[in-house]
């Protein structure tokens, strides 16, 4: 049985006094990727560790799994975290834990799109970034696939397969490595509200920023262990230093492949129209309660993007519609034999339609 290495990923920011006296900020990326032995093992043991949390405290779970900003409101959110870090460690094998750490004062600019150029036989009008829009850009939204990459080295396919929170970012070695490489590999959009394993390592890079900030420790190599002693030796850090710039710097402006590695079976989401835009479909309690029914089924979400997910679309999955404009879209998809199993957002999301 292949052991689970569920990865997510969360920006790192620090207000700091500069040299010079002035406010400013230090920008980094937390990447936490948890291993435990098997899926369904986890998830059970995952399930008694969030209801020992909560009912530490008087309190009842609403989802089956939660990701950091679940709990953002909550006034007991570190307590709760506490005792599900606690209750959760013995199930888990190993933490591993992510951070990037580049030097301003020896890198003060970085060149991107070497690739592009070359293949294109161009000079980019912006050849190079700075520091701090580098993180922003670019390390922010690849760092789950970075973490997985630096993993590889130390792991054998056929051990382990990973399931990373779905991230999206342009090609660089890194990824172009970790997409040739021979471990079976799942994106998960949301990851960390439909995944167990991904969930925890969410909540686990929140309670690392929150006690670091207690402890007012620097984000650097020997303050991070001592953080968590409930997980003592099974904890291994993993610096990203300037040495990692030539494979995690984005070579051209080509979108990494995540759509292929999906875990199916998919639950496409149609919104239908332009009423609604994603973004706010995304922050609304419906779509945060359709995606813990999704959690209870099995599978990932993902919004269905017409342009690109069509021939991604295997039997089994299913076509979530909230309005008969999406409701029409699958039937049109399913004449051309792209078949989901169609299914009405009110039949899933009861709680919500009862408030209507």
């Amino acid at each position: 049985m292949q052991g689970i290495i569920g990865i997510d990923s969360r920006p790192f920011i620090r207000r700091v006094i500069k040299r010079d006296g002035n406010d400013g900020e230090f920008k980094s990326v937390l990447g936490i990727a948890v291993r435990v032995k098997d899926y369904e093992t986890f998830d059970k043991e995952y399930k008694e560790a969030m209801e020992f949390a909560f009912s530490s405290f008087g309190l009842k779970k609403e989802y089956r799994y939660y990701c950091i900003n679940d709990l953002k409101d909550n006034p007991k959110i570190w307590e709760i975290l506490n005792k599900f870090s606690e209750k959760i460690s013995p199930h888990i094998e190993r933490v591993h834990v992510f951070y990037c750490l580049f030097s301003r004062k020896r890198l003060p600019r970085i060149k991107i799109y070497g690739r592009l150029a070359e293949r294109e036989q161009i000079k980019l009008s912006i050849p190079d970034i700075n520091h701090d829009k580098f993180i922003s850009r670019y390390i922010t939204n690849s760092f789950p696939g970075i973490c997985a990459w630096r993993l590889m080295e130390y792991l054998s396919p056929g051990n382990v397969q990973f399931h990373i929170d779905s991230y999206e970012s342009h090609i660089c070695e890194a990824e172009e490595e970790l997409e040739k490489g021979k471990f079976t590999r799942f994106i998960f959009p949301s990851g960390d509200c439909i995944n167990p394993i991904i969930s925890t390592a969410d909540l686990l890079i929140g309670l690392l920023d929150y006690r670091l900030e207690v402890k007012q420790d620097l984000l650097i190599f020997e303050n991070i262990r001592p953080l968590f002693p409930e997980f003592g030796d099974r904890l291994l850090v993993y610096p990203i230093l300037n040495k990692h710039l030539p494979k995690i710097t984005p070579l051209d402006k080509v979108i990494t492949d995540n759509t292929s590695v999906l875990k199916h079976p998919v639950y496409w989401i149609f919104k239908g129209g332009e009423d609604i835009n994603a973004g706010t479909l995304k922050r609304s309690e419906t779509y945060r309660n359709l995606l813990d029914v999704i959690a209870h089924k099995g599978g990932c979400a993902k919004l269905f993007d017409k342009k690109n997910d069509p021939d991604f679309i295997k039997p089994g999955d299913f076509g979530v519609f909230f309005n008969q404009s999406g409701e029409e879209s699958i039937k049109t998809y399913r004449k051309i034999g792209k078949i989901m199993n169609p299914l009405n957002i009110d039949l899933l999301v009861v709680k919500e339609t009862n408030k209507v």
